[in-house]
């Protein structure tokens, strides 16, 4: 499954996908350790998530451990993200004891090298700005257009948004015809450029608009680093993921996701 990432550069593949563009939320515990990536969200529980390293995996009912004393014994929701690998189905027994609830969507990471950007279609027509932190609400505004998230939930990703970009995360967002249409975010590592929060404002969906600010954004990196590499999250099997691999994302990792709630599992 991540023969196409040399090892060396894999872990750093999960720490940009798994902790660097999480670790800025605000009211977070956020831990990163030999077992895994741990983060604890007080606003939002949903953002509450783990996943284990491969040590993590190798040594799993130590992952657990701490994960369950990170989450006061278990007593607090959180997610668990665990790759579909030979891991997986050693410690698959484990998750069904710990009545973890299988959740329905897995999620895919995908990456993308220089080899495939035959595949990117760029259009002068759709624009792209990168924001400063004081302008970080013009992309709050297409996101939450994009992804109808509830409105009471606007404060809480503008500090998020706004705590990232103080902390070299990239905010974009792209105009068609002077209008503000699609959005996305890049965080920079130093060995791969992770993507996030990609969208489109619901009056300008099925235009490809999203596709061609991909495309403009990376062919315009490549350019200035001919040696760069992207990467991204998607859910499995969701309009998203045709996009990417329609402009060349390959996928790497394959992630089953499982929730604890103990309101439902006690």
């Amino acid at each position: 499954m991540f023969q196409s990432i040399p090892e060396h550069e894999l872990q750093k593949f999960l720490d940009l996908n798994e902790y660097g563009f999480y670790k800025f939320m605000p009211d977070s515990e956020v831990v990163k350790n030999d077992l895994g990536y741990f983060i604890k969200n007080k606003s939002i529980e949903t953002y509450s998530y783990v996943t284990p390293t491969t040590l993590g995996e190798e040594k799993f009912e130590d992952f657990l451990d701490f994960t369950y004393s990170y989450f006061s014994d278990g007593k607090e929701y959180f997610i668990i993200k665990h790759a579909l690998n030979e891991f997986y189905r050693r410690n698959s027994k484990i998750l069904r004891q710990k009545q973890l609830i299988g959740y329905h969507v897995d999620i895919g990471l995908m990456h993308l090298e220089k080899e495939n950007k035959d595949k990117l279609n760029p259009s002068p027509h759709v624009e792209y700005e990168l924001l400063s932190t004081k302008n970080v609400k013009k992309w709050v505004n297409v996101f939450f257009d994009a992804f109808n998230y509830p409105k009471n939930l606007r404060k809480y990703i503008t500090q998020m948004a706004t705590a990232q970009s103080e902390n070299g995360i990239e905010f974009y967002v792209g105009y068609v015809a002077g209008r503000d249409s699609c959005c996305f975010c890049s965080f920079n590592d130093g060995t791969y450029r992770g993507l996030y929060g990609v969208g489109t404002r619901y009056r300008d969906r099925r235009r490809g608009y999203a596709s061609t600010l991909m495309a403009n954004y990376i062919l315009d990196t490549f350019e200035e680093d001919s040696e760069a590499k992207f990467c991204l999250q998607v859910q499995k099997n969701s309009g998203a993921e045709k996009l990417y691999s329609k402009i060349g994302f390959e996928e790497v990792i394959i992630q089953k996701r499982f929730d604890w709630d103990p309101s439902i599992s006690q």
